[in-house]
């Protein structure tokens, strides 16, 4: 696989990130929440403004094509994979391996937890799984996984 490049989110990137929300998670909110485009919009604004020193726009060919959200949770001390979607066809080429690989990778060497929260019926989360992500928790509607690296 060619190289990925990253850059930092900025509130420019707001239209894009909705869309591939859209694009990725609607199906999913409407059974849940029902899709509203301006929640959706206010919510993304919030995300935004809250994790863009973490918040990666995932690059492609000169072209972006998804979003990546990586922190260290200092209050916990450990690693928190967020927010992280890939535009649906670039999917199953093994981007989001890669990326969820690079961040187990920081775990591991640092010896930290690294957890997740999904969707219960997010496809992604057999990946998580596949990559050695346990649940540890679910509850309305989420699943959280974990891979712990401190035992």
């Amino acid at each position: 696989m060619e190289e990925l490049e990253y850059r930092k989110v900025d509130i420019n990137d707001l239209e894009f990130i909705l869309k591939l929300k859209e694009l990725c998670l609607k199906w999913y909110m409407e059974i849940i929440y029902g899709w509203d485009i301006d929640i959706q919009r206010e919510k993304t604004k919030h995300e935004i403004e809250k994790l863009k020193e973490h918040m990666r726009i995932i690059i492609k060919d000169g072209i972006d094509i998804g979003l990546t959200t990586f922190y260290k949770d200092l209050e916990n001390d450990e690693y928190v994979v967020g927010l992280t979607m890939i535009d649906p066809s670039c999917q199953g080429m093994g981007i989001g391996t890669k990326i969820i690989s690079e961040y187990i990778d920081i775990a591991k060497k640092d010896k930290k937890r690294i957890r997740i929260k999904t969707y219960e019926l997010n496809p992604a989360k057999r990946l998580y799984e596949r990559l050695g992500f346990k649940e540890y928790e679910h509850k309305n509607y989420h699943s959280y996984l974990d891979i712990d690296f401190t035992k």
